[in-house]
């Protein structure tokens, strides 16, 4: 019976485990996901990224879902 019982607490850890790196893990994918789509949109506009913005030749803020002047307010 010592051996079921410590077979069980062997599962319940790992399932925390398992909890626990999906926790911290998904948050990480997510975020380099949107920056990934924001970079690639803003290159698709023919822009480039500088310090979390994109530009576009003139140096001026694009909107990279309109690709027009403006940013992304």
């Amino acid at each position: 019976m010592k051996e079921a019982a410590g077979e069980a607490n062997l599962t319940v850890i790992t399932i925390v485990l398992i909890g626990v790196i999906a926790a911290v893990a998904i948050p990480m994918v997510n975020s380099a996901m949107k920056k990934a789509e924001f970079n690639g949109n803003c290159q698709a506009c023919g822009g480039f990224v500088f310090e979390g913005n994109c530009f576009n030749g003139d140096n001026v803020e694009i909107n990279v879902y309109s690709c027009q002047p403006g940013g992304n307010s």
